[in-house]
């Protein structure tokens, strides 16, 4: 009988063993995991740095200044006008989505998948 205890703890060792080599796999291999990430993330950080850096750059008053006057004869850009400037209230009504005749599938449109306008 102390014999089959014996083996019985002696497996039951065996299997801790096992479990706890097993975890320790699976946490160093989220610990790469995480350290991948955040590799990447740190990638994406200096990406976008690098982006703004880049579009302050390009969009810096004398650089665009020289932009419009070399290309202003195919441009032929000309100032703003206080009338261009308008509210909401007088922008044109968005297109309205238009139902077939005989049949309950819309049309689709430019309006895209929004609610018919009545």
């Amino acid at each position: 009988m102390v014999r089959y205890i014996n083996i019985f703890f002696i497996l039951l060792v065996v299997v801790g063993a096992a479990a706890v080599y097993d975890m320790k796999l699976a946490a160093k291999k989220s610990a790469s995991h995480v350290a991948d990430l955040q590799r990447e993330i740190e990638a994406e950080r200096e990406a976008i740095r690098h982006l703004k850096a880049e579009w302050s750059l390009l969009n810096q008053p004398e650089r665009l200044q020289g932009l419009v006057d070399r290309y202003n004869e195919y441009l032929q850009l000309q100032p703003l006008d206080v009338h261009q400037i308008v509210s909401p209230e007088e922008l044109p009504a968005r297109p309205v989505m238009m139902e077939p005749i005989g049949g309950n599938e819309s049309l689709g449109g430019y309006a895209g998948s929004s609610a018919v306008i009545r």
